[in-house]
């Protein structure tokens, strides 16, 4: 009986290990990798429509030239 209770004792240890170890690393990597894709596709689409509104021109603004010569 008792040696089915260490027995027990160690696998669950083992199992434990091998989450902590391998198994909850991937996750937080995979979790931050999702993060930051997020948060650079949002970035893009800002830039996107920053250049959207910085292009847009209205008909009959002044443009400045210098005259040639």
């Amino acid at each position: 009986m008792i040696v089915r209770i260490v027995l027990f004792l160690v696998v669950l240890f083992l199992v434990l290990r091998f989450l902590m170890r391998f198994i909850l690393p991937i996750m937080k990597m995979t979790r931050m990798t999702h993060q930051h894709m997020t948060d650079m596709r949002k970035k893009m689409d800002e830039m996107q429509q920053g250049q959207a509104r910085q292009t847009k021109r209205v008909d009959g603004d002044y443009i400045d030239y210098e005259e040639v010569k």
